[in-house]
């Protein structure tokens, strides 16, 4: 079962791709201090309408002030609270390679609450060794890691051919959520959350459109 889809099927798709960067523009916003936004201004970032923008904020329950749009600090906390990032999650990694390590060494993730707490490698010549301000542990260790910290995200770096393992394992031991970067769609159970993230997908998607642009462009 693929509980990514399955747990999310109720949502429109486009809706959670762009709820994230609301909260990115208003960031800015408030940095600048400025006090409302308005949906033409939102919209103004996405092929969308006033209307559709006005939707999707009212899936958060947050309501604008007529005359003047939307609080920009009332409406960060609001989507903060929707999305959960007002809240501390602790992580785990697994896989220090090239990505695992940029995502160690990703400053933005803690603008979203999540804090990596341990990095794992089942590689012997890695364990051990600094990555980041860690030092890469062994698989076996994350029992004891589990035990002294709350736990509720695994991130997963690893190669195609270990990610299910690595996957079953950690949901084994009662990790709820799954941030696969494996080139693999993981088959989980139904009460964990699973986000996959292909970038080898991603870049297909890429040359598809830019090849259908350069076709426009040059004509039959």
């Amino acid at each position: 079962m693929y509980a990514e889809n399955k747990l999310f099927k109720n949502l429109p798709e486009q809706y959670l791709k762009r709820i994230p960067f609301y909260h990115q523009i208003l960031s800015e916003l408030a940095l600048k201090n400025e006090a409302y936004v308005s949906s033409r201004y939102l919209a103004g970032f996405f092929n969308v309408d006033e209307t559709q923008i006005r939707k999707d904020i009212s899936l958060t329950g947050y309501k604008g002030k007529p005359k003047y749009g939307y609080s920009v600090q009332g409406l960060k906390e609001a989507i903060e609270a929707y999305l959960g990032i007002n809240y501390h999650n602790t992580a785990v990694l697994f896989g220090a390679g090239k990505l695992g390590t940029a995502l160690i060494e990703y400053e933005g993730l803690a603008d979203y609450g999540l804090e990596i707490i341990a990095v794992f490698d089942n590689n012997p010549v890695k364990i051990g060794s600094p990555v980041g301000h860690f030092n890469i542990l062994s698989p076996s260790a994350l029992p004891r890691v589990i035990r002294s910290f709350d736990i509720g995200i695994a991130i997963l770096t690893v190669p195609k051919t270990a990610a299910q393992e690595v996957c079953d394992q950690v949901t084994a031991m009662g990790i709820k959520a799954i941030w696969n970067f494996a080139p693999l769609q993981l088959s989980v159970g139904m009460d964990v959350i699973l986000r996959n993230e292909n970038l080898a997908a991603g870049a297909a998607l890429l040359s598809y459109y830019l090849k259908k642009s350069n076709h426009r462009q040059e004509g039959p």
